[in-house]
């Protein structure tokens, strides 16, 4: 058996270089995509693309990580989504930006919640008595400085590339370079998982891919049966599907809207870096924050996620109404540190939730909503983005999370509800 130190280490690490591959990019890959001939209503079509990829593949593949092992299909995603850069690298047109998102979506289906999902049981295994929260707390503090160090390094490699051709008209280009590094750091990725991850599950075993398809639609099934059963998980995805459309909402337009505060200039890269990169930054802070105030509200997490939900979608509607650089990056930051602080509350009420041995498959159709939200903001916003205004786009999204705190509220009135008088009103004297 592993011990978990062992374990925590390779997926800190595993983690930080594949978020550090997705966020090399990231500050500048609408921008590149605009530049090779992509509109607005374009983008959000691609994304939109992505996300119902994501949507009809994302339970299934849960469901296969279950029955065949999770580290085989974390491999065989990052190998997905390693030719995905690859195609985006090469693409001039909208067909082949859809295709290469599609097969990014492939890949994302694939990886969500599998290593996850090893992590926890793995972990779990070697130590029974290790509280969950704070381990997915130091989890998320890994993948938002992978996030932050590398959208800032992504956004200053255009600088070390001035001489190569303009934008548009060569496939090496100064915004290209950034999604260059990150497909060697992902093929370095996939050696390491590989080498790394030691999965000793029934599944992993099992080595009988033939017979583990077979198991998917029966995993799948009791995946939405236990799901459908359990009213928090149900309470958890509503507020999973309202943050993965108002994150989508962010993530499809924040460049041009950038862009435009700036007077419609693109060419500043290391600007578009320090503003995402300081995000994930101050999303790490946020997610540093969230066991301190667990503990301060007893572990309370629904609370906690209900608050900061409520907190995220305040200043994202205040964002869509700003005209300035310095206030509307202000906001920018605080919307994603209020993110950070719900992700390990939200993320530990789930896992608490699930059954070991249907972990990856729960996982998915938690992670299914998110997409759906996405998939709801890529078409919809979008729209709304490329016939109204980006303002107005946000403005629905930041509306949306508001709403869905009400659903974090009624899974603390459960969690009350599960709870001795004692514990509602003695918590000092609580375990």
């Amino acid at each position: 058996m592993n011990s978990a130190d062992y374990i925590q280490r390779v997926y800190y690490l595993i983690i930080s270089l594949f978020w550090l591959a997705v966020a090399l990019p990231l500050a500048l890959i609408v921008l590149l995509v605009q530049s090779r001939g992509l509109d607005l209503f374009q983008v959000g079509l691609v994304m939109g693309a992505y996300a119902l990829t994501i949507v009809l593949l994302e339970v299934p593949t849960g469901g296969l990580a279950d029955a065949i092992g999770r580290k085989w299909v974390t491999v065989i995603a990052y190998g997905f989504m390693t030719f995905s850069g690859i195609l985006i690298l090469v693409a001039f047109s909208f067909p082949v930006v859809l295709a290469a998102l599609v097969l990014n979506g492939i890949g994302r289906a694939l990886s969500s919640g599998a290593l996850e999902a090893w992590f926890v049981d793995a972990l779990q295994a070697a130590d029974p008595d290790l509280e969950l929260q704070p381990t997915l707390a130091k989890a998320g503090t890994f993948t938002l400085l992978a996030l932050g160090l590398g959208t800032l390094a992504g956004s200053a490699m255009p600088y070390l590339f001035t001489g190569l051709p303009a934008e548009g008209r060569a496939v090496f280009t100064p915004l290209s370079m950034p999604l260059v590094l990150a497909i060697f750091v992902k093929i370095i990725l996939i050696g390491l998982t590989i080498l790394l991850v030691k999965e000793e599950s029934a599944a992993a075993g099992a080595g009988d891919w033939r017979r583990g398809f077979q198991q998917v639609p029966a995993i799948v099934r009791t995946g939405f049966t236990l799901t459908r059963r359990n009213p928090t998980i149900l309470l958890l995805l509503g507020t999973t599907l309202a943050g993965g459309l108002a994150v989508s909402s962010l993530e499809s337009f924040w460049q041009p809207f950038f862009a435009d505060l700036l007077g419609g200039s693109q060419s500043n890269s290391f600007f578009f870096g320090v503003v995402m990169g300081g995000n994930f930054l101050v999303g790490m802070a946020g997610n540093l924050l969230a066991t301190p105030l667990s503990q301060l509200l007893n572990k309370r997490h629904g609370l906690v996620c209900a608050i900061f939900q409520g907190f995220w979608g305040v200043a994202i509607i205040l964002l869509a109404w700003q005209s300035t650089p310095l206030a509307a990056v202000s906001l920018f930051w605080l919307a994603y540190m209020n993110m950070g602080v719900v992700n390990s509350p939200h993320s530990a009420l789930l896992n608490r939730e699930i059954p070991a041995e249907h972990r990856s498959s729960m996982l998915s159709i938690a992670s299914l909503a998110g997409y759906v939200g996405s998939m709801i903001a890529g078409a919809g916003l979008g729209f709304v983005a490329e016939h109204s205004s980006i303002s107005a786009a946000w403005i629905i999204g930041g509306a949306v999370l508001v709403l869905s705190l009400s659903l974090y509220w009624w899974v603390d009135v459960r969690d009350g509800r599960r709870r001795p008088l004692l514990k509602k009103f003695a918590p000092e004297l609580t375990p």
